[in-house]
C-alpha cells in the first residue's frame, strides 16, 4: 500500500478538527447552524493553514445528508464524494489552470441548473487570484444577483490581487498563521499516534521552521521520519532542516556575551563545514536574541505555555549577561546583515565579518558611571571580560537599591564678594585638594571646577560657585549624581559632606574673583516706568542709560534688558 503523507492522513474532516483558527470556524459553524448562507465567500491566509480544507468542510455542512449543520456525518454519499473531490454538485476549480473568460463564463452557465442531488451547487475555486480581469468580470454577474442553490468558495493567498468589486460581494475571512506552540502540541499528538519518539526540542525546532503552516510542519516532520525510521532528535532536526537547534543557539550567544572571538570563528567554521543556510541561521539567531530581549524587559511573559521550567531558566540567565540597549544593538546588527547579505559578492564573508564585530561591540556603560559620576552603580555586575577596555555594566537593581541623592535647594542670588577665609581647620590646601580630586573624579566638569570659587562657610558648607560663564558647568555639577561625587571628594580632602553648588551672576571673568563694591542704587526702585516695563516684559536689568542732554537730542536713549 503506498505511503499517505501525514499531511494529507491528517487532514481534518470537520471544523473542531481544525487549529489555531478558533473565531473563523466558530463564524462558520454558526453560519451553518442558523442557515444564514452567504452566496460567496473568500478564504485568504498564508500556505497550509487550512482554507481549502475548511471550504470542503462547509460544503460538506451545506448538503450532508442530516440537512443543513455545523457537524456533517462523513458518512452520506454527499460528505464521502466531497471528501474525495469526485461530487458532482461541488466543483473544485483550479484557477491558476483555468484562467480564461471563456472558462468563467462556461462555469456561470452550469451555475444556472439546479443540483443533481445535493442542496446547493458549490464553486470552490483555489488560487482564484489567478483568474485573469476577463474572468472576473464574468463571474462578477452571478455573484451579484446568484441563484439561491448557488455557493462560491474562492481560497487565495494573495487577497489583494482580487477585484474590489468581488470582494464587495463576497464575505472575507482571513485565517492567520498558527502559533507554534498549538502547532508544537499537535506535532506531538501526531507523533503519539505514530509511534515516534520526538525530543521536545527538535518538535518545537520542526514548528518554529514551519513559520505558521500546519501542512508545512507535518511536510518537515514526514522528512524528519523518513531520515531517522521513528527517532527524532534535536542534532537530527536541526542537520537535516538546517535551521540552528536551541542549543546551538545559546552556545552561539554565550561567546557573544563573553567576547570570545576565536570561540566564534570556531562555530562559524562548524555553520560553513556543516553547508547550513546562512540566512536561515540569522533569522534563528535574530529570535533567539528577541526571546532575550523580552526576558530582560519583561521576564515570565515569553515563551509558550508547554514549556519546560528549565529552559525559561536558561533563557533569563542568559538575558541577564546583556544590558537591554546591547540587546537591541545585536538585533539591529542582525536585522542589517540580513538586509546585506543578499546582495553582498561574498555572502561568507560579510556573515563571518557581522558576526565578529558582534563579539568586539564594547560594552554598553550608562554615562554616568563612564563619567565617574555614579561610581558604585555597576557594584555586583558581571565583570568584564579579560582584554576588555570598559568597565563593567551597571545593573539596574544595585542603582535603583541605593538611596536617592536629594538635589540641593536653588541657591539665592548671590552676592558680588570675595571668598571667605576657610573655617578653623579648613585650609587652603584641603579646598584645592577637593578640587583636585574632584576633577579627576568629573572630567567632563574640570574646566568649571578649576574656574569656580571654592569655600566654606561659617557652618562648615561648602560652596562651589561657578561663574555665569559657566552655564553648562552648573548644570552638570548640580545633578544628584554629581552632587554626590563632589561629597565622596570633599570627605576625601578633608571637609564636611556637606556641598552645595550654586552660580554668580556676576560679569566677571572666568575665574576672576571679584572684590566687594561699594553700593549702588537700584535703579529699578527708582525710576518707575522701569518697573512697569520689568513687570510687563520681565528680565532683568543690566544697565539704565541716563536721559540724554539737550545737546544729544535724538539720540537713542533706552534701557537694555535681558
Amino acid at each position: 500500500m503506498a505511503h499517505l503523507a501525514l499531511a494529507r492522513k491528517y487532514r481534518p474532516l470537520t471544523f473542531d478538527q481544525i487549529i489555531g483558527q478558533d473565531v473563523l470556524v466558530r463564524t462558520l459553524k454558526n453560519a451553518l447552524a442558523t442557515g444564514k448562507i452567504h452566496p460567496a465567500y473568500i478564504f485568504s491566509g498564508i500556505r497550509g493553514v487550512g482554507k481549502t480544507t475548511a471550504a470542503r468542510i462547509f460544503a460538506k455542512g451545506l448538503n450532508c445528508a442530516r440537512g443543513v449543520t455545523a457537524d456533517p456525518c462523513l458518512e452520506c454519499p454527499s460528505c464521502k464524494e466531497i471528501a474525495l473531490s469526485t461530487s458532482m454538485d461541488v466543483l473544485e476549480i483550479d484557477g491558476a489552470t483555468h484562467t480564461k473568460a471563456e472558462e468563467a463564463r462556461d462555469l456561470t452557465q452550469v451555475a444556472r441548473y439546479s443540483p443533481a442531488r445535493d442542496r446547493f451547487r458549490v464553486f470552490l475555486i483555489d488560487e482564484v487570484h489567478m483568474l485573469s480581469k476577463p474572468a472576473f468580470n464574468a463571474l462578477l454577474k452571478t455573484l451579484e444577483e446568484p441563484p439561491s442553490h448557488v455557493v462560491f468558495l474562492l481560497a487565495t493567498t494573495e487577497p489583494d490581487k482580487i477585484p474590489e468589486t468581488i470582494h464587495s460581494r463576497a464575505q472575507h475571512f482571513q485565517f492567520r498563521r498558527v502559533p507554534p506552540a498549538l502547532v508544537s502540541r499537535y506535532l506531538q499528538k501526531v507523533a503519539d499516534e505514530e509511534g515516534i519518539t520526538l525530543e521536545p526540542a527538535a518538535r518545537d525546532l520542526v514548528a518554529h521552521c514551519g513559520e505558521g503552516s500546519v501542512r508545512d510542519s507535518l511536510t518537515l516532520l514526514d522528512r524528519l521520519l523518513a531520515y531517522s525510521g521513528g527517532e527524532i532528535t534535536e542534532e537530527l532536526a536541526s542537520d537535516v532542516l538546517g535551521a540552528a537547534g536551541r542549543e546551538s543557539l545559546f552556545a552561539f550567544c554565550d561567546t557573544l556575551a563573553d567576547e570570545d572571538v576565536p570561540a566564534v570563528l570556531n562555530r562559524i567554521d562548524e555553520l560553513f563545514d556543516k553547508g547550513q543556510d546562512l540566512k536561515r541561521f540569522l533569522f534563528d539567531l535574530g529570535n533567539h536574541v528577541r526571546r532575550l530581549l523580552r526576558e530582560r524587559l519583561a521576564p515570565g511573559v515569553s515563551g509558550g505555555g508547554d514549556e519546560p521550567a528549565e529552559t525559561a531558566e536558561r533563557y533569563r540567565a542568559q538575558a541577564s549577561r546583556f544590558s537591554p540597549e546591547e540587546l537591541m544593538r545585536l538585533m539591529d546588527l542582525l536585522a542589517g546583515t540580513q538586509q546585506k547579505i543578499r546582495s553582498a559578492p561574498d555572502p561568507q564573508a560579510l556573515f563571518e565579518l557581522q558576526l565578529v564585530k558582534a563579539a568586539c561591540l564594547p560594552r554598553i556603560v550608562p554615562l554616568e558611571v563612564l563619567l565617574g559620576g555614579d561610581p558604585d552603580a555597576g557594584a555586583g555586575a558581571p565583570p568584564a571580560p579579560s582584554g576588555a577596555s570598559s568597565p563593567p555594566r551597571p545593573r539596574e537593581a544595585d542603582r535603583a537599591a541605593e538611596p536617592p541623592v536629594q538635589s540641593p535647594p536653588a541657591p539665592e542670588k548671590m552676592r558680588e564678594r570675595a571668598d571667605p577665609a576657610p573655617q578653623a581647620g579648613e585650609s587652603p590646601e584641603r579646598i584645592e585638594n577637593f578640587r583636585r580630586i574632584s576633577g579627576e573624579a568629573l572630567a567632563l566638569a574640570r574646566p568649571a571646577l578649576t574656574g569656580a570659587r571654592i569655600f566654606v562657610d561659617e557652618e562648615g558648607v561648602l560652596h562651589v560657585v561657578c561663574h555665569n560663564g559657566s552655564a553648562t558647568g552648573h548644570t552638570y555639577l548640580s545633578g544628584p549624581e554629581r552632587i554626590a561625587v563632589l561629597k565622596k571628594a570633599a570627605l576625601e580632602a578633608g571637609l564636611s559632606g556637606r556641598v552645595v553648588v550654586e552660580r554668580d551672576d556676576s560679569e566677571a571673568p572666568l575665574g576672576f574673583s571679584p572684590e566687594v563694591r561699594e553700593q549702588e542704587p537700584d535703579p529699578v526702585q527708582e525710576d518707575e516706568t522701569i518697573r512697569n516695563v520689568v513687570k510687563v516684559l520681565g528680565g532683568r536689568v543690566l544697565k539704565v542709560t541716563p536721559l540724554a542732554s539737550e545737546d544729544s537730542a535724538g539720540e537713542d536713549n533706552d534701557a537694555e534688558h535681558e
